[in-house]
């Protein structure tokens, strides 16, 4: 029978501290203290525990990678929650695999299937597959899901009914009555949560409230939501995120509509370019760094604790509206 081979989960135990302690201690000993890399290089020796090239890794050892799922890079929406991940990936000794599908399915399908053998967990910044899928992929390796819910699995979400809740009592407050929700894409499950929200918190404070949509996620997809509805602008618009409001706001502008006298836009998401356009965008704030740190912390919890079977966690981020330039009081009469 052959003889089982040492892993640094061994040594983590034979020296008292944790796996990404023992990995740290080989890979980057800088990073801990001369006392810990003495610590650990003793349980090591005892153990006769040997390190392994990667190539020659059998299934179960370490990568020291985490892969990051994302749907679009270039939308500065993922690149703050990235940054966020990567932070925490550094303090946990982990190098981050970026993956970004760019909103096709297929694409997220053959990336995550490339990745599942070179990395230890992954984070999925914003998928499209189905709960299903997801399911059967979080049985092959430890998963963390953003700005989404499915049960069995470990996620991290704003709480987008604040978050509308706070968006429509500041446009009632503002007397806008009638409300259109642009929505994002039709498979997003944040944008059909924040649809939720919206008709309740419109219903509170008794607005209409309509949907359209779907459109891409992109300053084209608000552009061509202003198209459509320029010749029946209700009072204000919701949309899906800052790039699409950014769309649409300057469509507005460059036809000729005062915002926000005669209309009110609103975005979700807070990117920084949001700060810049007219008088600065009124946005719900979400905390990407802080969601993309809790991401990566919840996952590294689960790859250190592979046999734990605890329940899977759903946290809920707060969120908070800023109101700036693009929305306000409405002209008399409009």
């Amino acid at each position: 029978m052959a003889e089982k081979r040492v892993t640094i989960y061994d040594v983590a135990k034979a020296a008292g501290v944790a796996p990404s302690t023992v990995s740290r201690a080989f890979s980057r000993p800088g990073r801990v203290s001369a006392a810990t890399h003495a610590t650990v290089m003793d349980a090591a020796k005892a153990l006769d525990y040997r390190t392994v090239a990667p190539a020659a890794q059998e299934r179960g050892e370490r990568h020291h990678r985490l892969g990051i799922e994302v749907p679009d890079l270039t939308n500065p929406y993922f690149a703050e929650l990235v940054s966020g991940m990567q932070e925490a990936a550094h303090e946990q000794g982990f190098l981050l695999l970026l993956l970004d599908t760019v909103e096709d399915e297929t694409r997220e399908r053959s990336s995550l299937e490339s990745a599942i053998n070179v990395v230890d967990g992954i984070v999925l910044a914003g998928t499209r597959l189905s709960d299903a899928t997801l399911n059967h992929l979080t049985k092959r390796i430890p998963v963390v899901v953003l700005n989404r819910r499915v049960a069995g699995l470990d996620s991290v979400t704003p709480d987008f009914s604040n978050g509308m809740g706070q968006a429509l009592e500041h446009l009632a407050e503002n007397g806008i009555r009638t409300v259109t929700y642009v929505s994002g894409p039709v498979n997003s499950w944040s944008d059909g949560e924040r649809w939720r929200a919206a008709r309740v918190a419109a219903r509170q404070h008794d607005l209409q409230i309509q949907r359209h949509g779907p459109f891409a996620p992109t300053t084209a997809g608000g552009e061509q939501a202003f198209e459509e509805l320029r010749d029946s602008l209700p009072h204000a618009v919701v949309c899906y995120n800052d790039l699409v409001a950014f769309g649409f706001l300057i469509s507005a502008l460059r036809a000729g509509i005062r915002v926000p006298g005669e209309l009110s836009v609103m975005g979700h998401d807070d990117i920084q370019l949001s700060r810049l356009v007219g008088g600065g965008l009124t946005t719900v704030v979400s905390p990407k760094r802080a969601q993309g740190r809790a991401a990566v912390e919840r996952l590294v919890r689960r790859i250190e604790n592979p046999s734990a079977h605890r329940t899977p966690v759903e946290g809920s981020l707060p969120v908070r509206l800023v109101p700036r330039g693009t929305t306000g009081p409405r002209e008399p009469g409009r």
